[in-house]
């Protein structure tokens, strides 16, 4: 399956005020990875002023400006491969990027995580490494892939500021953003009072053949919520939600787009903003009592990368005090506040371990997989990022 490269050309690239939908896409860290999530960075990537990050350093005491130029000698370019389902959900990084690095040339391929291990497996093999760094939702790669002795050990900007469980010890790997599953839902169709907090919510009356989904057993994230949905309401809810008229869908963007368009009125197991940017017509909200997701998406460079220096830079760039000040996320960095109105993650029903340790055993991930295929169908269409 061929990716979607991030083309170099700032007139491709969406603007900020073009609309609420564009603005979630630049934000994307949302991503969702699943950046991941799913998807993404936070929008403040895009206009990170050099000036306030300078203070910061590196393990080594490097700034983002010994970065720089020590990128801009190794030749300027690097690629990243970024999990994601929307070949949009990168536009916001790479305009950032390069907007302040001059010179800079960020080739940034977004396709779904679970590709892009194949991908750079099949490098690998081939000894034909063309990836720098990657940021995925599929954390077990990365235990795979420090266990292997492929990555390089670096501590970036923000690295004391990152949570152990987020991180790798050695610092092969490190979370760089955090993602978030919940509910979402149109605020022209559904009232505040109305909208879904818990996913019994899923089966009022008034959802009857409004709600869209992505297929549990397409992306590993949503598999992990509806899991959880299983083991607190039962698997028989599956048939009760079936019966309420869900639309199955690949790709996370999708259900989300469909209801910032009207075309759905609520969704779960999509990312969002916690604080809603406005004029948008769509709402995030978490559960009430049930639990949800959010993960650290986890990016490294590997150790035989061929642009090291500018790799370095981007991981840096990325856990940088300014673009990790997202006011609208959760934070990775502990020395970040949570967004206005919000707690810490630790306050709420979530566990971003538990998604690690969830994607960690393959073996159980595989037999979920199985039974949503037998609860739902088979997977249909095609992939989200040629849709």
């Amino acid at each position: 399956m061929k990716a979607r490269t991030i083309p170099h050309s700032d007139s491709e690239v969406p603007s900020p005020t073009a609309g609420t939908v564009l603005a979630l896409k630049l934000a994307w860290l949302a991503l969702a990875v699943s950046l991941a999530p799913a998807a993404s960075l936070p929008a403040q990537a895009q206009a990170a002023a050099p000036a306030t990050v300078v203070a910061e350093r590196d393990g080594a005491g490097h700034t983002l400006q010994d970065l720089y130029q020590a990128a801009l000698k190794e030749g300027g370019a690097l690629t990243v491969y970024a999990g994601g389902d929307e070949v949009t959900q990168g536009f916001g990084i790479k305009a950032g990027f390069e907007r302040q690095f001059p010179g800079m040339k960020l080739n940034l391929v977004v396709d779904l995580s679970k590709y892009h291990d194949a991908r750079i497996e099949e490098e690998l093999l081939r000894k034909d490494l063309k990836v720098d760094v990657a940021h995925l939702q599929t954390l077990h790669d990365f235990d795979d892939w420090a266990a292997r002795g492929l990555l390089l050990p670096y501590k970036p900007m923000g690295w004391d500021h990152v949570p152990a469980a987020y991180k790798d010890p050695q610092a092969r790997f490190t979370g760089l953003f955090m993602l978030t599953f919940a509910n979402s839902y149109n605020k022209t169709l559904v009232t505040a009072e109305n909208a879904p907090r818990d996913y019994a919510d899923f089966l009022k009356p008034e959802f009857k053949n409004r709600i869209i989904i992505t297929y549990p057993h397409d992306d590993d994230a949503v598999l992990y919520v509806f899991d959880k949905i299983v083991q607190k309401h039962g698997i028989g809810f599956i048939e009760k939600l079936q019966a309420n008229g869900v639309q199955w869908v690949r790709g996370t963007q999708t259900p989300r787009d469909a209801v910032e368009a009207g075309k759905y009125a609520v969704s779960t197991g999509t990312s969002g903003n916690l604080v809603p940017a406005e004029p948008s017509s769509i709402r995030f909200v978490l559960p009430s009592h049930d639990p949800f997701l959010t993960w650290a998406q986890t990016g490294a460079i590997f150790k035989d990368a061929k642009h090291p220096a500018a790799a370095k830079l981007y991981v840096s760039w990325t856990l940088s005090l300014p673009v990790a000040s997202n006011p609208q996320r959760f934070p990775i960095r502990d020395d970040v506040a949570p967004p206005t109105g919000y707690q810490s993650i630790d306050k709420y029903n979530t566990s971003p371990e538990d998604f690690h340790a969830f994607m960690r055993d393959r073996a159980r991930v595989e037999r979920l997989k199985s039974l949503f295929e037998r609860l739902i169908g088979p997977v249909q269409g095609i992939s989200p990022l040629k849709d």
